[in-house]
Formats: C-alpha cells, sequence, structure tokens
C-alpha cells in the first residue's frame, strides 16, 4: 500500500481539459492510498457540496489521444455528514478503462481534476427508514458504504445488512473499514461472499449470490432486522439478477432500489 498527504509541492494541471461552457468543477487530490483491492482518493472541493449518501459525482481527465478527455462516474464512499469540503471516491482499474488507469496509477497527491455533482438517487437518510438490505459487488460497494457510514456518523441505529460480494477477500474494496463498523456497530452487520476463492474460511459464503444466500442473509433474519427496503449496486449482470432473486422471495419491485456499476 502506498500513500500521500497533500502538504507536498506536486500542484499541477496536467489533467485538466478546456472548458468552454464553464460546467466542470476543480478538485485537488489531498491524499492517494493505493491498495490490492483498489485506489482511494481524498478530494478537496472548492466549496462543500451538498451531497446525499448513495450519490456519485464525474471526474474528467485531460488524454493525449483523441478526442482528448474521458470521464467516468466515481460513486463516494465518505459520508457526506458533517459536513465537509472533501469527499472519497474508491478506484477499481477496469481493463481498457482510460479513466480508471490513470486514476489507479499515475494521479498524485497534489493533482487538480475536474469533477462534477452530485448525481445519483440510489441515496438514503433517516427519513427513508428501514430495516435496510445492502448487496453489492465490486465497486458498487463503494455507495453502500456510504450509506452505512452515514448512519455511523449521524449515530443512528436503523439496522442495516450489508451482503458484499468479491472475487476474493483482497479484491473486496473497502473491506477493512466496513468490518470495523460491523464490529463497532450493533445495528450493522456484513457478510461476504467470495466467487473465486473456494478456500477462503472467513468469508461466510464462496459463491456467486443466489436465491438461497439472499433467503438466509435477509428475508430469513428476525424480524427486527429484516430489511423493508433493499439498496443493490453493481455490475449490471448483477443487478438485473438479484432484483429477479429477491422477488422471487417475496419481495416487491417498489421496495427495490438499484444502480449499475461498471
Amino acid at each position: 500500500m502506498t500513500m500521500g498527504v497533500l502538504g507536498s509541492d506536486l500542484a499541477g494541471d496536467r489533467w485538466i481539459a478546456a472548458d468552454r461552457r464553464a460546467m466542470w468543477d476543480q478538485a485537488r487530490v489531498a491524499e492517494v492510498e493505493r491498495g490490492a483491492s483498489g485506489t482511494l482518493l481524498r478530494l478537496r472541493l472548492v466549496v462543500v457540496p451538498d451531497v446525499l449518501p448513495g450519490q456519485y459525482y464525474l471526474v474528467r481527465l485531460a488524454v493525449d489521444v483523441p478526442p482528448g478527455v474521458v470521464e467516468q462516474a466515481y460513486s463516494l464512499c465518505s459520508s457526506p455528514y458533517p459536513p465537509s469540503g472533501e469527499v472519497e471516491i474508491t478506484v477499481r482499474e477496469v481493463p481498457r478503462g482510460r479513466a480508471s488507469s490513470i486514476l489507479a496509477h499515475q494521479v498524485e497527491v497534489g493533482d487538480f481534476l475536474q469533477v462534477r455533482g452530485p448525481f445519483g438517487f440510489l441515496t438514503w437518510t433517516e427519513h427513508d427508514g428501514g430495516p435496510i438490505g445492502l448487496i453489492g459487488a465490486g465497486s458498487g460497494v463503494a455507495p453502500l458504504t456510504a450509506i452505512v457510514r452515514y448512519a455511523a456518523a449521524r449515530e443512528l441505529t436503523v439496522p442495516m445488512t450489508l451482503l458484499a460480494s468479491s472475487r476474493d477477500r483482497l479484491s473486496g474494496i473497502l473491506r477493512e473499514p466496513l468490518e470495523a463498523l460491523a464490529r463497532d456497530r450493533a445495528w450493522f452487520t456484513l457478510t461476504s461472499t467470495v466467487t473465486r476463492s473456494p478456500s477462503d474460511l472467513l468469508s461466510a459464503y464462496r459463491r456467486r449470490i443466489d436465491a438461497d444466500m439472499l433467503a438466509e442473509v435477509f428475508t430469513a433474519a428476525p424480524r427486527e432486522r429484516r430489511p423493508h427496503i433493499y439498496y443493490v449496486a453493481g455490475p449490471s449482470d448483477m443487478v438485473i439478477a438479484v432484483r429477479a432473486l429477491l422477488g422471487s422471495l417475496g419481495v416487491a419491485d417498489s421496495a427495490i432500489y438499484s444502480e449499475d456499476h461498471a
């Protein structure tokens, strides 16, 4: 793992593209933490944003090949409470993904990035009620982490259960902070499944999400923890499959909110 913190002399605008319509804001990279599961970037914005837990930002980078810019959406994994001018995103490198490759390997502390947002409707606050079921795979765990961190920061006690799927434990993004939250907050339960590590004895499951798993984790839970609403985030095929599986277990489609993540 490598880490940097704002304060160095590496300020630069090498990733800033022309913005004739003034549509983009600039954010300075305040911290970079590179690990096995991805790269955490803490971005310092010009103004304190009005963000809901679960929302995302567009990130824009200038590149030296046509069309000269790349854009990608990244969910915030940080809590928007208490209000702050700094937000965090987690970047997983995507094969042939130009934006993720740059952010994962080349962006450094002091660099400026163009950002726009926040956007998105996969959001939750205490006004939406609960208990809630959270189901995430890959980078889809990020917005769900923001929801859990928001609840912890607000000192809420709404029961939340997160089922997080990854290839193996090392590739599970935000695994360590989520495990810490599960140890410290009685209202939060974390269940992990790995899909390509059959010998992993630390994860509760070692297969793709299926109906039996969803029933055991959610619908068979004690009544006081049984979700009233569900949030699903991950690759599009996973989201489609999980929505159908929840429906087969009697969960109303209107109680399922979802968002696709590459």
